[in-house]
């Protein structure tokens, strides 16, 4: 996926006081990437495009690392993480572009939660993060797939594109190391189309059209995704999640 990083930056940074009260979606990838990894304890741990911090949190609780680094893009959403976790002292902080940094110290456990959908390059990443870890270590990390929020990208013709199974699956291989990959299909519900469209934009989730909506595009947006994409429980959105652990060798 092609993005423009400070764009990005621009829209986390503005989503990093939202986002924890608005990402269902992001914390249920988070704990289930960790019922993949078979692991009990971890000592070092890295985690990449930490966010607000509800990610490390699982992490935390589930490993009691020695010491855990968080780097993110944003410099807000690493001051919501050194508010959050002000009692901890084990924890160091990295900003900056993942795809820019060169990656310091060595780790057990490399984790990246609904982030690396956003690299450029998405092989030279994996292959320094395998880098930075000890024989044995794991990464692990979540992504999104291309039939993610199909729903929105039906009625906009527009839509950030992520890879297929095939293709994501194709990079992990080429690094020649021991994996697993999952893949799930979900719909999560929300009260209504504007309800829906606030949590997206409150977990710094943009991008579903290059156009500016007027009134009148967004209450034709909302009658028609009402109209098409509501049963019992609201409206609904697909998500697409991928999950990888990868084990480096010895």
């Amino acid at each position: 996926m092609i993005v423009k990083k400070e764009s990005l930056k621009k829209h986390f940074s503005k989503a990093s006081r939202t986002y924890d009260d608005n990402a269902s979606v992001q914390l249920y990838m988070g704990k289930k990437l960790l019922e993949y990894i078979a692991e009990d304890k971890f000592r070092h741990v890295l985690e990449i495009g930490c966010g607000s911090g509800i990610f490390t949190s699982e992490i935390i609780k589930r490993y009691s690392p020695d010491t855990v680094s968080l780097n993110d893009i944003s410099e807000e959403m690493l001051n919501t993480c050194r508010d959050r976790f002000s009692a901890y002292k084990n924890i160091s902080y990295h900003p900056g572009d993942i795809e820019k940094i060169t990656l310091k110290g060595s780790y057990d456990l490399v984790a990246s939660n609904a982030c690396l959908q956003w690299l450029s390059n998405l092989k030279g990443a994996l292959n320094g993060f395998i880098e930075a870890l000890d024989s044995n270590g794991v990464l692990a990390f979540t992504s999104f797939g291309n039939e993610n929020v199909r729903e929105i990208s039906s009625l906009t013709n527009n839509g950030l594109k992520y890879l297929s199974y095939s293709e994501i699956d194709e990079v992990i291989k080429s690094l020649n190391e021991p994996y697993s990959l999952h893949e799930e299909i979900i719909q999560f519900h929300y009260k209504d189309a504007l309800d829906m469209l606030k949590t997206l934009k409150k977990t710094g989730v943009t991008g579903f059209s290059k156009k500016i909506w007027t009134r009148g595009m967004l209450n034709r947006f909302i009658e028609e995704y009402e109209s098409r994409y509501s049963d019992e429980k609201g409206v609904y959105l697909t998500w697409h999640l991928y999950y990888a652990v990868i084990r480096k060798k010895d």
